[in-house]
């Protein structure tokens, strides 16, 4: 229920008349409180193990504010980020794409006919027309969803202030549940409910509103939510209660510009080998990125202050930690290589052997001693090299499968060093200009990072 109609208390069945929805109504005319009672009233009679909400506010960011903290919220955007709109709209198609191979691993026809459906999952976008006007490209994923939806659990509520013209000929076929509040144009109101009654509605009356189901059309007036905050507390406590455990986020937030330490987190029986080293964004969620020091040499690549070196110290601090390597550490200082072989480790497992601004040594006329030990070095097996450079180095990328690349801005010395077009193309101006922002490619994988900055031994 959200609301009040002639009869009583008006309901609305999103599964059974949708199941999916357009709001319309002008400036004024209560469509956010609508949508926030609705969302309230949804997640007051379901859990959160059987529904959840996905909200993309692009009118100004405060709408779902107080409904991110519901415990049924596995993601908020607000218009201010479109990365992060971006990511919502990502993380909705590959959810689509899941459901649709676990109903065709099962062989049934809908979701709910799974042996373990998963929750229904309810999209509520507020002033549709911003988001596609700034995200164009992205509205084909939507409009997937609006046709597939209903037998793989997805629902999707569209609020606008002009629904002709704004709202995609293929989506509308699919939303046959249709509110709309009061409008300025008669056209609109029959566009939505099949009558002009919706203009008719006078300003003093916000929250007054037709709902058409594709039947018939009942008038209702909605019911504004009070004390938000307390409602969402009370459902935190209720689900708190009844040991429900709350979902994961279905998409989290950009890349930050700084990382530290503590925000990577690894398993409690990793292996010494995998370390730890930046946190990796595969374009929907933000994960720990590990550098595999156990097998093939490693190339980090860069301009100078781009954050090599410190990618360096990072790692080598972690392994130091774990005692199950010997670390050698060689780096020019005055014109002159100089090299710390560190602890020799009683476990001696396999050495590590950082080489800083190697660019010099992996020369082809390098004359110096140092130099034919890297080369060696790099062709030992038992020796991993985790070797930084300005410059792609064919001597040193033809030993590297595994490579940290830090992009600048030029294209095609971005591309030899070996960073695909796609991942480029996702980098913005202010990203280039990020220490330690990155590209981890490790063989035919290549993923945004943000290298943690080091904290000492």
């Amino acid at each position: 229920g959200i609301g009040m109609s002639e009869h009583g208390i008006f309901h609305i069945d999103l599964a059974s008349s949708g199941p999916h929805a357009m709001v319309a109504g002008t400036t004024g005319s209560g469509k956010s409180e609508l949508l926030i009672s609705w969302c309230m009233a949804l997640a007051i009679r379901h859990s959160p193990q059987t529904l959840h909400f996905v909200f993309l506010d692009f009118k100004g960011g405060s709408t779902f504010n107080a409904l991110e903290r519901l415990p049924h919220t596995v993601g908020n955007v607000c218009h201010l980020d479109l990365a992060h709109a971006v990511r919502a709209l990502n993380a909705i198609e590959q959810e689509l794409a899941r459901r649709e191979a676990l109903v065709s691993a099962e062989r049934v026809s809908r979701f709910d006919q799974l042996s373990h459906p998963p929750a229904r999952l309810v999209v509520v976008i507020d002033e549709f027309h911003a988001l596609r006007d700034r995200l164009p490209d992205y509205m084909q994923r939507l409009n997937r969803l609006a046709s597939l939806g209903r037998s793989l659990g997805m629902h999707l509520i569209v609020c606008t202030q002009n629904p002709m013209g704004q709202v995609h000929a293929d989506m509308k076929a699919n939303i046959s549940l249709s509110i709309c509040l009061r409008v300025t144009d008669q056209m609109q109101s029959n566009e939505l409910i099949g009558t002009k009654d919706a203009a008719l509605i006078p300003p003093a009356f916000p929250g007054a509103a037709y709902c058409h189901d594709g039947q018939r059309t009942v008038p209702f007036r909605c019911s504004a939510v009070h004390d938000i905050d307390s409602l969402v507390h009370a459902i935190n406590t209720a689900s708190a209660f009844s040991g429900t455990t709350n979902p994961s986020p279905l998409f989290s937030a950009p890349l930050a510009p700084h990382a530290g330490k503590d925000d990577l987190t690894a398993p409690q029986r990793e292996a010494w080998h995998h370390v730890p080293f930046a946190l990796s964004d595969d374009g929907v969620l933000i994960s720990t990125a590990f550098l595999d020091v156990g097998h093939g040499n490693i190339a980090v690549i860069g301009a100078c202050g781009s954050g090599k070196t410190n990618l360096l110290l990072c790692c080598a601090s972690r392994l130091y930690e774990s005692g199950r390597c010997t670390i050698r550490f060689t780096r020019k200082t005055n014109s002159e290589w100089t090299t710390d072989d560190g602890r020799i480790s009683p476990q001696h497992e396999r050495t590590i052997w950082f080489v800083d601004d190697a660019d010099e040594l992996l020369s082809p006329f390098a004359a110096m001693p140092e130099a034919d030990k890297l080369k060696t070095a790099l062709a030992d097996p038992s020796v991993t090299v985790i070797a930084a450079v300005e410059k792609p180095q064919s001597t040193l990328l033809e030993r590297c499968l595994t490579r940290v690349a830090f992009p600048c801005g030029e294209r095609a010395t971005d591309v030899m060093m070996g960073i695909p077009s796609a991942v480029l193309d996702g980098f913005g101006v202010d990203d280039y200009a990020i220490a330690g922002r990155g590209v981890f490619i490790q063989q035919a994988r290549a993923c945004p990072v943000q290298c943690a900055e080091f904290q000492g031994f």
